[in-house]
Order: structure tokens, then C-alpha cells, then sequence
């Protein structure tokens, strides 16, 4: 069982190490590009402790102490067994403890899930019960009591995390350039498009983050009493018709475009059946974890305003147009190559939210309208 533990803890290891050479360097993970579920996890506030430290750190060191003990379990000395049994205890409580928590932020605060993230506290778990087994055969005694402290170290990391972590986060800049200007009277907007502040904010239909923003949006609004509004301007995140997207990337986003196209087509067209639409497709994210797809999306759109006019209005030229105009304000709002949505813009400045409720949005949205002019 040893060699199994050992096998499962190197593999383990490994995608931490990758996990943590991720977080520092910022380098891209095959299906964690802009936008995606994996990517709103790791680049969330909750992928770090005290806004610094990566947890993939944390994990890499306590696979390390797991190898470790495994290895020099391999001596006669029974006290150092008997020590090395209660080390190995304590740390299957911490990484069981950990792996709830995190698999809990994702679910219940990030509302996305990463697959190495998971795959990590899956494995992890397993390797806990195995090695809970392995010790009591050896030596049972003082087993819960080793478990148990395991798990209360896991649990002052969540209380760290919760007492230390950011309510709001945000990645800011700003543009020199002149940005093209988008009407909210020509798209759709949430809120009062003659409200005194309106928001440009670029968004995927294809983002779960942006799913998650969307949502907030009417109660930040509300918040505001209404002095600010959205206009809601789609930009694709994939190189079919986004050439501004960095290369050397999956295309995670093939089916935007063609939801770009469908959604303004019924904005067009009608704007009621694109209120329908739109409360469809983003729908109930506290109940719902997946985005409906190309197919979907388009079979509900022709059932709204039938499929002859949904074709005619997705050629509209109108549309093409505007694509080159949001393309203009995504290209100059981007930086270091990054294509994150969503993204707020007022004025020259533009920011990227993270917040978990509509409270601590609307914090960063009045940060954004009262930001000083930068230089």
C-alpha cells in the first residue's frame, strides 16, 4: 500500500507544483484560459493567503512532508515509525479539512469549478483515507486525536483566508488612446441609459464569470439609486472573429461568436424577446452551473422571433459594424496580452471586479466613477 500512497502523492505533488508555477508566473494551463471555470478559480482571491502566498504553495510543502515520511517510514526504529505514523495523521486530517474547504469556495463563493484543482483534493482525499487505514493497522492508538488536530489546522487556513482575504478585488488600468464611444441607447442597457454614470461593461456569453457580474448587476443599480446603468456590449474571446485573443491558446470560446451574433440579432429585432432570451440563458446561477450551448441557444432565439428572421438579423450589417467598434475598446483597454472579461470601463479607466456579492460590486463600480484621472 505504501508504493500506491507514494505514487499518488509524487502525481499529487506534481500538479501542485504546476498549480503554483501557475499562480506566480501567470503562465497559461491547458483549459484555463480567460474566462473559463478554471481560470475564474485560480485567478481568484481565494487562490491566495494574504493576497500573496499561492495555497498550490502550501499544498506542494505538505506533499512534500507526506513524501517524506513515507520515505523514511521504511526504518526499523519503532519510535520513528510510531512519530512518523502520527505526522502522517495529522496531515491526512489537514488535506481532508483543506480539500472541503476549497471544493466549498468553488461551489458556494467562485461559483466554478477548476478540474486540477479538483482532481487535486479528490486524490488527496483518497490518499488521506488510505493512509488513516495504513497507520491503524501499523499502530492504532491516538488516531482521532492526530486526525482531529489535522483538521483543526485546516480550519484556522479557512479562518485565515476569511479574515484576511479581500471582499473586493480588482485588476485596474487605464487608456491614453481615445475609446470609440458605444450608445446605451443602441444596446441593451441595465438601468437608466440616461442615468448621470454609465458603465460600458464587455462581457462573453460564454464567461461564467461574466454570468456571475450579469446577475448582480440590477441589484448594484438598485444600490446606487440609480445613478448608474450598464450598457451590456458582448465581445468574443475567440480567434474566430476576435484576432485581438493572444495566440498559443485552446480556443475555449468557439461557440461565442455565433452567440455574439444571436444575441444582438434579437436585441434588434425585438427587444422583449431579447429580455426573455437573456433571463434563459443566464439563468438562475444559484441553481445552475452550465451555460446553454450554440444549438440551444439558437433553437429558443427562433422559437422567440422565428428562424427566417433570426438569420436575416444575425447578417445585419449593423452587427459586423459594431464587432470593429468593441473590438477597437476591448484592443485598447487589454494589457500584457490579457483578454479578461468582464471588464468595466468609465471614461479611460477600466477595471476587471471580483467581488461575491452585489454589495462589494457596487463598491468597486463607485471606485471606478470617483477614480481620479490618471496621467
Amino acid at each position: 500500500m505504501r508504493k500506491t500512497m507514494v505514487a499518488l502523492v509524487a502525481i499529487v505533488l506534481l500538479l501542485s507544483v504546476i498549480l503554483c508555477i501557475h499562480s506566480i508566473s501567470g503562465r497559461g494551463l491547458i483549459g484555463c484560459s480567460q474566462g473559463t471555470n478554471c481560470n475564474a478559480v485560480l485567478g481568484s482571491k481565494w487562490s491566495f493567503l494574504f493576497g500573496v502566498i499561492p495555497v498550490s504553495a502550501l499544498a506542494a510543502g505538505v506533499w512534500i512532508a507526506f513524501l517524506i515520511c513515507l520515505t523514511l517510514h521504511k526504518s526499523s526504529d519503532i519510535e520513528l515509525q510510531f512519530f512518523l505514523n502520527r505526522i502522517l495523521l495529522i496531515l491526512s486530517g489537514a488535506v481532508t479539512g483543506s480539500a472541503a474547504w476549497f471544493i466549498w469556495l468553488q461551489s458556494q463563493m467562485i461559483r466554478s469549478f477548476c478540474p486540477y484543482c479538483m482532481t487535486a483534493h479528490i486524490l488527496g482525499i483518497i490518499i488521506s483515507i488510505l493512509t488513516v487505514i495504513w497507520c491503524i493497522r501499523q499502530k492504532p492508538g491516538h488516531s482521532l486525536l492526530s486526525i482531529g488536530f489535522g483538521l483543526i489546522l485546516a480550519a484556522g487556513l479557512a479562518i485565515v483566508q476569511l479574515s484576511t482575504t479581500p471582499l473586493t478585488l480588482a485588476e485596474r488600468g487605464f487608456t491614453s488612446e481615445p475609446l470609440p464611444k458605444l450608445s446605451a441607447h443602441e444596446l441593451p442597457v441595465i438601468g437608466d441609459p440616461d442615468a448621470p454614470h454609465v458603465v460600458t461593461l464587455l462581457f462573453d456569453w460564454q464567461c461564467s464569470h461574466c454570468r456571475q457580474v450579469h446577475g448582480m448587476l440590477p441589484d448594484v443599480v438598485e444600490q446606487m439609486k440609480g445613478k448608474v446603468a450598464f450598457i451590456c456590449c458582448p465581445i468574443s474571446l475567440s480567434r474566430e472573429c476576435n484576432p485581438l485573443v493572444p495566440q498559443g491558446s485552446t480556443d475555449r470560446f468557439t461557440g461565442s461568436c455565433q452567440l455574439l451574433h444571436i444575441g444582438l440579432a434579437l436585441w434588434r429585432t425585438d427587444p422583449v424577446a431579447f429580455g426573455r432570451y437573456e433571463e434563459w440563458y443566464w439563468g438562475d446561477y444559484s441553481k445552475t452551473w452550465n451555460l446553454p450551448g450554440v444549438e440551444s441557444a439558437t433553437a429558443y432565439a427562433s422559437d422567440l422571433i422565428g428562424a427566417e428572421r433570426l438569420e436575416a438579423a444575425m447578417n445585419d450589417s449593423w452587427i459586423e459594424s459594431y464587432l470593429q467598434t468593441v473590438l477597437q475598446v476591448f484592443g485598447r483597454t487589454s494589457s500584457s496580452g490579457r483578454s479578461a472579461v468582464p471588464r468595466m470601463i468609465y471614461g479611460n479607466d477600466w477595471l476587471i471586479p471580483e467581488a461575491d456579492d452585489a454589495t462589494g460590486l457596487a463598491t468597486l463600480t463607485e471606485s471606478l466613477i470617483n477614480q481620479k484621472p490618471s496621467n
